[in-house]
């Protein structure tokens, strides 16, 4: 217990100062000679010199073995690279450090001090994995390294660890994406989270730096504290002190960087902040990064497609040392051995292709898979705007002569827990019987036979065998639905089944490669010439097996200050559903890495699109600000944003982009580590002229 006086007035503290000597040790210990990766690089300089000493610093990554006259303990850097220490009671010094190491708990925080020597015994295993490991980062990857470990002289614990991290060890060894969220600090200390967002990093410096050195960019920052505009999400409403105004956080920069192409800029980039109030899944967070990039007097997508690609590639070449492929004429993979900047290098999909080949418009081009159009002998009977029947053939999926239950039709592809809404028909074809599968369907008033219905050339088509798996499904003529049922199954049955059904690659001699490792390839393609505009959904429902729309209303398929295609200017007037945009997705390995599109930059066309094909209500003061810098003379523009968590996601051979974000929320918006959002309080409502609802149920 123990006084301070301050501003005259004095306050009695009834807690007690921590003691003097042990607090201040744990703030004066010395600097770190490097980490164990650096300093295996170079071990020759260090090993079995007593007098050259090497300071470590880390967390005790698991329990110490002590035995009477010697300790090993295990200290994991900040790369989560692992060295045993060791010390021994030959002398004095050695035993001060057995008994602090009999002190030592799982995460506590320490400095070690001592000299390499090297490794023997049954730990080496283990420490010629983080030598290989290690190995990667040396220029000299012809040499293996060396195990070594450290003879600790002096160890000083800097802050002890509590219960919680010493419960949780067993998953930090085996499964730390299994660590509970509230703990992601300790997850973030094991090698994959470490390597991960090490790896987000240096993608981050490369964009800059291919952006800023290769094309004259300048990163401009734009506000996060904007305005509500209806731009498609769900909107975060930021409340201020002034009664009934609000800011809205951005869902992207994008009429920041187009009033930037206004200002004279003429090349703009950001690693942007952007925020959307929707539902979350393992590819989304309500606050999240994407590359934003704008160019003006641009009178080509394919400028800024050359650009995107010369990141991308770059990206994929210089942080893991593998090429990008992409689709050539035959419908092979071509590998692209050069950045050229002189041409857009991955393939054109349109997207009424990519809808009727794959069902999807973003296909994982990896994959061979096609759909088969059956309009010459079907057509759709359980609802007329779904007229057309498509099937999808996984030849050889199975065994036929295989009966074990690992040979059954999986149930990820039949699930209707995978299915948006309604899921295809999927059979295993195991004998002829099953080959007259579509008289279940026509029984079932599903579809009906045409007149040009002939069951042999049907058979010749599809050319079933036993051991083949079939999908049935119908689609509208033009499909808005995305993706449509065979779509999905595309997806799973990709998933299902990796590495069956990959598209060959052709070498520069001609000879088709098919023996390569599915997961290793990077296929990148542009998705273009899709739909201005799309019919207002009128029932979003996923317990109607079919979506319906209002065909006399629309909406934009992307955002409304995309230019329609030049060729399809007239239809804006007459027919907006036939127009097609000047849109670009770039999509690698079936994920949307990035979108883009030329801009309209003529105030009087904006102004149409507004009022009379979106029919958006008091769109002057929504958007006034945004015509106003169109009608002084901004020049034409066109931009594309990169999806950086799902990009970086991809790199590190990540499904979900939790992996690649320090403090990610999880499936209901909500960060554990800090336990928010939270409730606040009542008068601080007031100052923003909120009030409570009662949360009755």
């Amino acid at each position: 217990m123990f006084y301070t006086a301050f501003g005259g007035c004095s306050k009695r503290l009834y807690s007690t100062l921590p003691e003097k000597a042990s607090t201040l040790a744990k703030f004066n210990f010395p600097y770190s000679t490097g980490t164990i990766g650096s300093i295996t690089t170079q071990l020759d300089k260090y090993l079995n010199r007593k007098d050259t000493l090497i300071t470590l610093h880390g967390h005790i990554d698991r329990k110490s073995r002590i035995r009477p006259t010697v300790g090993f303990g295990f200290l994991r850097d900040q790369e989560g690279d692992v060295i045993q220490f060791i010390a021994d009671a030959d002398n004095n010094e050695h035993q001060l450090v057995l008994e602090k190491m009999k002190k030592l708990t799982v995460e506590d925080s320490i400095s070690i001090t001592g000299y390499a020597k090297p490794k023997v015994g049954k730990e080496q295993g283990r420490q010629e994995e983080t030598a290989m490991a290690t190995r990667s980062r040396t220029e000299d990857a012809s040499k293996k390294p060396k195990a070594w470990e450290l003879v600790v002289k002096d160890l000083q614990i800097l802050n002890s660890s509590n219960l919680d991290a010493s419960r949780l060890e067993k998953l930090k060894q085996t499964d730390p994406e299994d660590i509970p969220p509230q703990f992601r600090y300790l997850q973030l200390r094991t090698k994959f989270f470490q390597s991960a967002l090490r790896t987000r990093s240096k993608i981050a410096q490369l964009v800059r730096n291919t952006l800023v050195n290769n094309h004259d960019f300048v990163e401009i920052e734009t506000p996060l504290l904007f305005k509500s505009t209806p731009e498609g999400a769900r909107e975060f409403l930021v409340p201020t002190r002034t009664y009934d105004q609000f800011y809205a956080l951005p869902q992207s920069p994008q009429q920041y960087k187009q009033i930037l192409m206004a200002s004279g800029f003429t090349r703009y980039f950001q690693l942007a902040k952007c925020f959307r109030d929707e539902d979350l899944r393992a590819d989304r967070q309500p606050e999240f990064t994407q590359v934003d990039l704008e160019m003006s007097y641009i009178n080509s997508a394919e400028q800024i497609m050359k650009v995107v690609e010369d990141v991308v590639m770059n990206i994929w070449l210089k942080i893991c040392n593998r090429p990008t492929y992409t689709l050539n004429e035959k419908g092979f993979l071509q590998k692209l051995t050069d950045i050229d900047n002189n041409k857009v290098q991955f393939s054109k999909l349109a997207y009424p292709e990519a809808l009727l080949k794959y069902g999807i418009d973003k296909p994982d081009l990896r994959s061979d898979i096609t759909f088969i159009t059956l309009d010459e002998f079907f057509i759709g009977e359980e609802n007329s705007e779904f007229s057309v029947v498509e099937a999808c053939v996984l030849r050889n999926a199975l065994d036929n002569e295989n009966k074990s239950s690992k040979n059954k039709l999986p149930k990820e592809l039949t699930s209707t827990h995978n299915y948006s809404r309604r899921r295809p028909y999927v059979w295993a074809i195991r004998n002829d019987k099953d080959l007259l599968w579509y008289e279940k369907l026509v029984e079932k008033k599903f579809m009906k036979k045409t007149n040009h219905f002939d069951e042999k050339k049907l058979k010749t088509i599809l050319n079933l065998k036993p051991g083949d798996i079939l999908a049935i499904s119908t689609r509208s003529k033009f499909p808005y639905e995305n993706p449509t049922p065979l779509g999905k199954f595309r997806q799973l049955a990709i998933k299902e089944f990796p590495g069956k059904w990959q598209r060959p690659i052709e070498k520069e001699s001609g000879e088709l490669v098919n023996d390569y490792k599915f997961e290793d390839m990077v296929v990148g393609s542009w998705v273009v010439d899709f739909p201005l505009f799309n019919p207002v959904e009128i029932s979003s429902s996923t317990e109607d097996p079919y979506p319906e729309y209002s065909m006399n209303k629309y909406e934009s398929t992307h955002h409304p200050f995309t230019m329609c295609k030049s060729e399809d200017y007239e239809l804006m007037g007459s027919n907006p559903l036939q127009v097609r945009g000047e849109h670009y997705d770039l999509v690698i390995n079936g994920v949307e890495v990035g979108g883009g599109s030329r801009r309209i930059h003529d105030p009087a066309l904006q102004k149409y699109v507004f009022e009379e094909i979106l029919q958006i209500k008091h769109y002057d003061q929504l958007f006034g600000h945004l015509l106003k810098a169109l009608s002084m003379g901004c020049p034409p523009h066109a931009g594309l944003a990169l999806g950086f968590d799902r990009l970086c996601a991809m790199v590190v051979g990540s499904s979900s982009i939790r992996d690649v974000i320090a403090f990610p929320k999880n499936q209901s918006g909500k960060d554990l580590v800090v336990e928010s959002p939270t409730e606040v309080l009542e008068k601080a409502l007031n100052e923003y002229f909120i009030t409570k609802k009662n949360n009755n149920k």
